[in-house]
C-alpha cells in the first residue's frame, strides 16, 4: 500500500517516526506533518497566510534510540490539515495514495476530543480528499505505549481500510499497555476535564486532566477506554443531526 503519514506534534515526533519504520518495511511510506506542535489545532486550514514546505534531511529522522528512518519526509509550517492537503493535492499531487494514517499522537483524543484533535483533523482532511484515512492516539504515559499502537496498526492493517467507508474517520485510541482488556467499536462520549488557566509571564496557560468515565453506564468510546479497552469509533464527516432536522423541517419560519 502508498501510506500518507501525519500527525499534530510535528515530524520528528517518536510515535510518528515508530510508525513509519514499522510500516515503511511492507508499504511504501511518505511523511507530511507540521514543522512544530500543533496540538489542539482541530480541522484548521491556513487561507490567510503562506504555507512554507521543506522536505527533511533523510539522515535527520531518528528514533530515540539513534536508529535512522529513512521514509521521505516532508515539513510543512502549517496545521496537520494543512500538512495533509498540501501533500496529497501538491507534493504528490500525481500520486493515488491508499491511505492516511495520522499519529500515532502521544495523549489519547476519545469522544468530544475529536473537535479539537489536530491528529483527528489531519485524518479527517484525508477523508475529505477521498483516502481512507485513521487517527490513532495512544496513552503513551505508561509501559511502551507507543509500541502497543504501532504493533496494532500494523497487525489490523489492512481490516483498518477495509472498514474504512467514504466521508468517515476510523478513530482509534489506546490505553496504557499493561492495562489492555480489548478491542470494542464504541460510539463518541462527551470527554469532560477538570482544567483550569495557570497565570504566566505573558498571559495563561490551559491545564488539567480528563476525568475519569469508567463507572458510567453509558457504553462510549470514553468509557472503553478509560476501562481499559482499545476504542474503534467511525465518525461522520457530515454530522447532521437527523431528529433536529425533522423538527427544523417542521418549524415556521418568519420571514
Amino acid at each position: 500500500m502508498k501510506i500518507l503519514l501525519s500527525n499534530d506534534d510535528g515530524y520528528f515526533c517518536e510515535g510518528l517516526l515508530r510508525l513509519a519504520a514499522a510500516l515503511s518495511r511492507n508499504h511504501d511510506v511518505r511523511i507530511s506533518a507540521p514543522s512544530r506542535e500543533r496540538s489542539g489545532a482541530g480541522h484548521g486550514l491556513t487561507f490567510n497566510s503562506q504555507l512554507r514546505w521543506s522536505v527533511v534531511n533523510e539522515g535527520e529522522l531518528r528514533l530515540s534510540d539513534g536508529t535512522p528512518v529513512r521514509v521521505p519526509c516532508n515539513s510543512i509550517d502549517g496545521t496537520p490539515a494543512d500538512a495533509v492537503k498540501f501533500a496529497i493535492e501538491h507534493i504528490y499531487r500525481d500520486e493515488k495514495f491508499d491511505m492516511v494514517i495520522s499519529g500515532v499522537n502521544t495523549v489519547l483524543n476519545v469522544g468530544s476530543d475529536v473537535i479539537y484533535s489536530g491528529t483527528f483533523g489531519a485524518a479527517e482532511e484525508g477523508t475529505v480528499l477521498g483516502v481512507p484515512s485513521v487517527a490513532v492516539s495512544v496513552d503513551a504515559s505508561k509501559g511502551s505505549g507507543y509500541d502497543t499502537a504501532v504493533r496494532f496498526v500494523t497487525d489490523n492493517l489492512n481490516n483498518l481500510r477495509a472498514l474504512s467507508r467514504p466521508l468517515v474517520t476510523l478513530n482509534v485510541n489506546i490505553p496504557a499497555d499493561e492495562k489492555i482488556a480489548g478491542v470494542i467499536c464504541a460510539p463518541l462520549g462527551m470527554r469532560r476535564y477538570k482544567d483550569w488557566y495557570v497565570p504566566e509571564a505573558e498571559g495563561f496557560r490551559l491545564t488539567g486532566y480528563p476525568l475519569d468515565t469508567s463507572k458510567e453506564r453509558e457504553i462510549t468510546d470514553c468509557k472503553m477506554s478509560d476501562s481499559g479497552y482499545i476504542t474503534v469509533t467511525p465518525v461522520k464527516v457530515l454530522a447532521t443531526d437527523e431528529d433536529g432536522l425533522k423538527k427544523i423541517k417542521q418549524a415556521e419560519w418568519l420571514l
